[in-house]
């Protein structure tokens, strides 16, 4: 077996479950290594400590796949997927959308499994997890038993890694179109030309949380929409009327079909846009709102752009604030694991102050949880939503 030693101390980490092995916690490699190919990992002495494969092409030598000295085969990686099936199985009471497997806190690093109402939508995120592909296949048709698997390897993770983007039929067949339900709200879920992989499947506990704050006076403001599952969830729960902002023309297509496909009674329209010039259109028009979500794609992706994230989300804020109703509600979300809630607090009450609004908060969710947060892994927890209401 190849192996990779680890400098004195660095194995404390890996026996703690965090997965990556860094290329400078390595004292030693032993034998000739490659992308995909499975190590031993073991402490400065030669102890064993973990079990993974390579990706050369990150600052993540080895993803770690266990810490037990056991055989990584297609039995191995079997049971890891219908593991994270099994504990998913009690969604499906109120939703045919679920992602099945979430990288590394299902234990396979760089996998990522969502199904859609009989068919799936899979994506191998890095290199590495590409020598499984086989076995990943094989026992998502044994436990899903899915018409067909669509793969959404079009990730920016591969392409800096040297590996080519893939997008396509694995197996059987796929729809332009799959309708899936979410708590009684019907939706378009788009796994061939859709964002993501077809459906944001982890704004769920965000969209159940708004319920009870929108009655039938209720107008609604969907920043960054995508196909509209706010507003399709505000005007379910009889919101008066629902505007969806987004610059993806497309996706703003399929928020209105999405609309249609339930017959809603509230209105609906969409703005196509750059977000905060379309935002300070409304401020102009005297446009007001009571509820407002701002839900901006990962725009920090690293340390350094920290600061530039947090200038975003004052600015979305601010322009937000001037067109709330008197005890409007706002709804601050970040996907980008950078950004903290600490961050989307410390500016939320800054563009509040100078606005000259006191703010309650009334809630804050993370991702649902079939997109598990394992604590010894920060990096699995990404999606924060911070919510408050003008007092």
């Amino acid at each position: 077996m190849k192996t990779i030693k680890l400098l004195s101390g660095k194995e404390k980490k890996i026996i703690n479950f965090y997965p990556n092995v860094f290329k400078d916690d390595v004292k030693e490699i032993i034998g000739k290594i490659t992308t995909g190919d499975i190590v031993d990992v073991c402490d400065f002495e030669g102890a064993f400590v973990g079990r993974g494969y390579i990706t050369e092409g990150t600052s993540a030598l080895v993803r770690i796949l266990t810490t037990k000295n056991i055989k990584v085969d297609k039995e191995f990686i079997y049971e890891k997927i219908k593991n994270a099936f099994e504990k998913r199985k009690i969604l499906f009471g109120e939703t045919n959308g679920v992602r099945i497997f979430y990288s590394e806190s299902d234990g396979l690093p760089g996998l990522i499994i969502d199904f859609f109402n009989k068919y799936v939508s899979v994506q191998f995120r890095n290199s590495g997890i590409e020598v499984f592909r086989d076995e990943i296949i094989s026992s998502i048709k044994k436990i899903l038993k899915p018409k067909g698997i669509y793969e959404r390897s079009d990730v920016e993770n591969r392409i800096h890694e040297g590996v080519e983007a893939k997008k396509g039929v694995i197996f059987g067949e796929i729809p332009d179109k799959i309708i899936i339900e979410d708590r009684d709200v019907k939706y378009f879920a788009d796994i061939v030309n859709g964002q993501k992989t077809g459906f944001f499947l982890d704004q769920r506990n965000s969209r159940k949380f708004i319920e009870n704050h929108i009655n039938s006076h209720t107008k609604f403001l969907d920043v960054f929409s995508s196909s509209g599952g706010f507003s399709m969830r505000a005007l379910k729960n009889g919101a008066k009327k629902a505007v969806a902002i987004d610059k993806d023309k497309y996706a703003l297509e399929l928020a209105k079909e999405n609309y249609k496909l339930n017959n809603f009674n509230g209105e609906f329209d969409t703005m196509e846009g750059d977000a905060l010039e379309l935002l300070e259109v409304i401020v102009k028009r005297q446009d007001k709102y009571d509820i407002i979500t701002l839900d901006p794609p990962t725009i920090v992706k690293k340390k350094s752009e920290i600061n530039k994230g947090r200038d975003f989300f004052y600015d979305l804020c601010d322009k937000s604030f001037k067109i709330l109703e008197k005890n409007g509600i706002l709804g601050i979300i970040t996907c980008a694991y950078h950004i903290t809630l600490q961050d989307l607090i410390e500016v939320t009450r800054m563009a509040a102050s100078r606005n000259k609004k006191l703010l309650e908060v009334i809630g804050v969710n993370y991702q649902p949880e079939d997109h598990p947060w394992i604590l010894h892994i920060p990096e699995t927890l990404y999606l924060k939503a911070l919510w408050v209401k003008i007092i």
